[in-house]
């Protein structure tokens, strides 16, 4: 006769598997057990999908999505949409939507709202998701060469105006036909050891020597955080500048 040995062999909590003549069968896990439950429940399980932490530019179509879990399988859920900003550019009435976000850059962010409905009275029925707008660069000031008190009053009022906020600063400055070499690089220095004496740290200043145009020009910009950069508009190509020669000085 053969011999047959049972063994209790411990695996996970709430969970054992029995070997007979060295052959073990495991009973469902943990994780088997809750998907039963939940397929069981009359409540499914809600999760809005968007882009996560990432801060979209305005402009962008933004993917917003719902992922329904468990619940009573036959009932025929309505899903509908609405959004704090943009608009709504397809999917209303379905699980995923695409929502323009012209416009949006105002609020800073757009808010998606979900109402469902079919289920029984007690499940959760309404959900939402924010994700961040960022909106593009803005040119706030603009000035020829000035003295350099006329200059720090332009720059003033540009860092008074990021009060409370964490934008950022972008300087471009162009030199003239006739400036002399370096003009825009010491110019930068210079406008960006005032902006750090008005309070905003260096991290959240940007600086572009934007080449040359006949007359020395200066641009104050404020650019939102994850907006594209600034770019520089010169009228003059470099090769077409001529510095003077310097005539070496004789020593006596």
């Amino acid at each position: 006769m053969k011999k047959v040995v049972f063994l209790l062999i411990p695996v996970l909590a709430a969970s054992y598997a029995v070997a007979v003549n060295g052959q073990s069968t495991e009973k469902k896990d943990i994780e088997a057990k809750k998907a039963e439950a939940a397929a069981a429940a009359p409540c499914p399980r809600f999760e809005l999908r968007g882009v996560g932490n990432r801060i979209v530019r305005e402009g962008e179509q933004i993917p917003i999505s719902v992922a329904v879990t468990g619940g009573d399988s036959a009932v025929a859920a309505t899903f509908v949409w609405s959004t704090s900003a943009g608009i709504i550019a397809s999917g209303q009435g379905t699980r995923n939507i695409s929502i323009d976000s012209n416009g949006a850059a105002i609020d800073r962010q757009i808010t998606a709202s979900l109402w469902v409905s079919g289920y029984p009275a007690e499940c959760t029925s309404q959900f939402s998701e924010t994700v961040r707008v960022a909106g593009p660069a803005r040119k706030v000031d603009e000035f020829a060469e000035l003295t350099p008190e006329k200059e720090s009053w332009h720059v003033k009022d540009l860092t008074d105006s990021l009060y409370g906020v964490n934008d950022n600063i972008f300087v471009i400055v162009y030199a003239g036909r006739n400036s002399p070499r370096s003009y825009a690089t010491a110019a930068l220095k210079r406008i960006k050891a005032q902006i750090v004496a008005n309070g905003v740290t260096s991290d959240r200043i940007g600086i572009i020597d934007g080449g040359f145009r006949e007359e020395p020009a200066f641009e104050l910009w404020i650019v939102p955080v994850g907006a594209d950069m600034p770019k520089s508009t010169p009228t003059i190509k470099a090769k077409d500048i001529i510095y003077p020669k310097i005539t070496p000085v004789k020593k006596p």
